[in-house]
């Protein structure tokens, strides 16, 4: 049955939607920033790499958190979690705002964040995949991690221009108004969408099934892709600042339009899965990933220091992104009917856990360079292939789902 034809008998838009807003405040709160970094770290007259701290305490905050939100909603529902988490994350976005003037505060501040902000990656795909089932799970599930994929992405183009306009410290202003909105929207509008709640887990249980989780080839193979390719991600969009505006010398607002290249470059790739999918099936789909990657690779290895020439390389690079998050997400969730919450919440906590360890030390070392980045993409492409190899050849037991 065909995207087209599943929307037509009977698709609600309600639910998906919904998951959109709530992912969208996480990923939002990551892709804003990156901008200003350059110039946080001016003001406070610190090097790149602590700057990068701003990126990796937020991370560090929404992935860890997430394994404890998706047990959590799986027993006593998606709606108070989540509510009551993205309170949380105003606390956090309130002690930036108050705290302005010190670096230390800014930290603090990100971590309560990201803290709050955890939520929204694993209940968004756990209340989608509680509405949906059949040949409406993938479809639904694309759209959500078609998002998740893409804010990230244009968020710098919308923060380069704010950080230009009214400095950095109103990219913050920024983040806690949406948080606000979006807040008021699922009070008002988000249903309970769990239909069979289950006892709190207690601590020994859920980590019995978190190993048995990470035991699993199955899921750590279509797990582990979306752990690198979203490393892929906040690694080149880290590192893609300074070399346009300390290396080759643009303004802010310069880069935000310059960024708008690799973004509909997300697009693409995100867009081409759900029409690609019909006529190719997912699996041949997904092998277009790295392929489209280790060109990116050889692209940045060979290419001069360019605003053209780099942003290109980027495209490639963000439209096997594309391709291979809503995939790996889709894949991954498909078997886990009645563990969605503590499947979302390990993939999703991993994910980002991975990504701000990875990213961090990636810079940390002296990834510094197009060339270097270069290099990077090609080693994670060549472990996408064989994921992707290994997760379609695994299967999911009884006891597993």
């Amino acid at each position: 049955m065909s995207d087209d034809r599943i929307i037509k008998s009977g698709f609600d838009w309600r639910p998906v939607l919904l998951a959109c807003l709530a992912i969208s405040v996480g990923q939002l709160s990551i892709g804003l920033v990156f901008p200003s970094l350059p110039w946080i770290a001016d003001d406070f007259s610190v090097s790149a790499d602590q700057t990068q701290l701003l990126i990796s305490a937020y991370l560090i905050g929404f992935g860890p958190l997430q394994f404890i939100y998706g047990p959590v909603s799986d027993s006593i529902g998606r709606r108070i979690v989540l509510l009551t988490a993205l309170i949380l994350s105003f606390i956090g976005l309130v002690t930036i705002v108050c705290f302005s003037h010190s670096f230390t505060g800014l930290i603090i501040g990100r971590f309560i964040q990201g803290a709050g902000n955890g939520c929204c990656a694993v209940l968004s795909r756990a209340s989608t995949r509680d509405s949906y089932s059949g040949e409406q799970l993938p479809v639904a599930l694309s759209y959500v991690t078609m998002v998740a994929s893409i804010t990230p992405i244009f968020a710098p183009v919308l923060g380069g221009f704010i950080n230009h306009q009214f400095g950095w410290r109103a990219i913050f202003y920024t983040l806690l108004g949406y948080l606000v909105f979006v807040w008021c929207i699922l009070f008002l509008r988000f249903r309970e969408t769990m239909r069979y709640k289950k006892p709190l887990p207690r601590i020994r249980e859920s980590l019995q099934q978190y190993k048995k989780l990470l035991s699993s080839s199955y899921f750590l193979s279509f797990g582990s892709i979306g752990w690198l390719n979203f490393t892929l991600v906040t690694t080149c969009i880290s590192l893609m600042p300074f070399l346009m505006q300390v290396q080759i010398g643009m303004s802010s607002d310069e880069y935000a339009l310059w960024a708008l290249i690799p973004a509909f470059g997300m697009l693409l790739g995100s867009f081409s899965v759900t029409r690609l999918r019909i006529r190719f099936g997912l699996k041949s789909v997904f092998y277009l990933s790295p392929v489209i990657q280790l060109i990116s690779a050889l692209w940045f290895i060979l290419t001069p220091l360019d605003p053209l020439m780099l942003m290109a390389g980027q495209f490639l690079m963000v439209v096997g992104n594309g391709i291979a998050l809503p995939c790996a997400q889709a894949q991954l969730m498909l078997p886990y009917r009645h563990q969605a919450g503590m499947v979302a919440a390990l993939a999703g906590g991993g994910q980002m856990v991975v990504a701000a360890l990875a990213s961090f030390s990636l810079l940390k070392v002296g990834i510094n360079q197009a060339w270097h980045l270069g290099i990077v993409i090609a080693c994670f492409a060549c472990v996408t292939l064989l994921n992707i190899r290994r997760g379609f050849n695994s299967e999911v037991s009884q006891d597993e789902v």
